[in-house]
């Protein structure tokens, strides 16, 4: 059974541009090895027309239709993109005529529900190896107000869960609703990258922190201490609060003085970059431990995955004296690959090249 997919992402201005190099394919080298460039050209916008530039287009029907007066806000969301798709089986299942069936009622789905002009491009990408299409949405309201946190809400998003599915299926097409989880935190590749970013950026700026403060410390051993009872002084006859003192010793000690204050401040500025550091550092590695249990759960499910596939594998064995397909064991990681398998990785590694902007499903 195929499940409908449906993800929300939020894009705020500064997303927009990136974001439209990528869904319209704007750029030439992409990291996502997956993106087929000769393929490039069976893309195709069901709203084409409306938005050719995301960020000053988009902004733009916002300015022009939103009912009040005041400026938006820099940091407002002004697009939810949605990425809509179903797994590999279930489009090789469909021609291309109901690939883009299967879209474009997705699309009128959210069209019925909010607002079909709102919807300022449905890109749908068939350069990849699963068809999906971004479709972005601007959170507008009935009374035109821009508001992504009422639009799309925790109710409005656990009702196009449940009845998406039902509304495709209505239509004609085979899919069902995913399994509810609460507790599951999905994690979009982007994020994931971003992550790992993160805790390398924090882990370099701590070692530079602790040399620095090596360093300091190393300095102000270098200074060595001086016996007191070398600097000669008299008492002055005007006032026996004040001495004199010899004027190379008076420079040694204001140098002296000096230098103590500029590495007390430094050392206590980097004392606090170092705490800020360790603080962020200890959260990064909460949000790695996340990471890791979700990674456990996944190998648990592809091990429970791998059973059903040897079951069925000796069920039909035994009962008709066939096997599964090898390519399909060699998915299921239960059979090594072929060489002809070996020979496309490490042609499709070898013409691995990097994308410039925006992320990717």
């Amino acid at each position: 059974m195929s499940f409908a997919v449906a993800r929300m992402t939020k894009l705020k201005a500064d997303n927009l541009v990136g974001i439209g190099n990528h869904d319209q394919r704007k750029t030439t080298n992409h990291s996502n090895e997956d993106i087929d460039v000769s393929r490039s050209h069976l893309n195709y916008d069901l709203v084409a027309g409306r938005t050719n530039n995301f960020k000053t287009d988009i902004e733009a029907y916002i300015n022009e239709n939103k009912a009040s007066k005041r400026a938006v806000r820099k940091d407002a969301v002004l697009v939810n993109e949605w990425i809509l798709t179903s797994d590999k089986d279930f489009f090789e299942r469909l021609d291309e005529t109901d690939t883009r069936k299967y879209f474009e009622t997705a699309k009128q789905y959210f069209a019925d529900n909010y607002g079909d002009e709102n919807i300022r491009y449905a890109v749908v990408h068939m350069d990849e190896k699963t068809p999906h299409m971004h479709m972005g949405i601007v959170p507008f309201d009935d009374d035109k107000k821009l508001s992504a946190k009422r639009i799309f809400n925790r109710e409005a998003l656990q009702r196009i869960q449940d009845e998406l599915p039902q509304y495709l299926k209505a239509h004609g097409f085979d899919v069902e609703r995913g399994n509810k989880n609460k507790e599951r935190k999905n994690l979009s590749v982007p994020e994931y990258k971003a992550m790992r970013e993160d805790l390398k950026k924090i882990e370099t700026e701590k070692q530079e922190t602790q040399a620095k403060l090596a360093d300091t410390q190393k300095k102000l051993d270098e200074i060595k201490p001086r016996d007191n009872k070398k600097i000669v002084s008299k008492p002055t006859l005007l006032n026996k609060n004040k001495v004199t003192v010899d004027k190379s010793d008076l420079a040694d000690l204001e140098q002296r003085a000096v230098t103590s204050d500029a590495y007390n401040l430094e050392a206590t500025r980097l004392k606090v970059d170092n705490r800020s550091l360790r603080n962020e550092l200890s959260e990064a590695k909460g949000q790695n431990y996340e990471l890791k249990k979700e990674n456990e759960r996944l190998h648990k499910l592809v091990g429970t995955l791998q059973n059903i596939v040897r079951n069925v594998d000796e069920f039909l064995n035994k009962k008709l004296g066939v096997n599964l397909p090898d390519k399909w064991l060699e998915r299921a990681g239960l059979k090594e690959p072929s060489q002809d398998t070996l020979k496309v990785s490490q042609e499709r590694s070898k013409n691995k090249s990097e994308e410039i902007q925006g992320p990717h499903l």
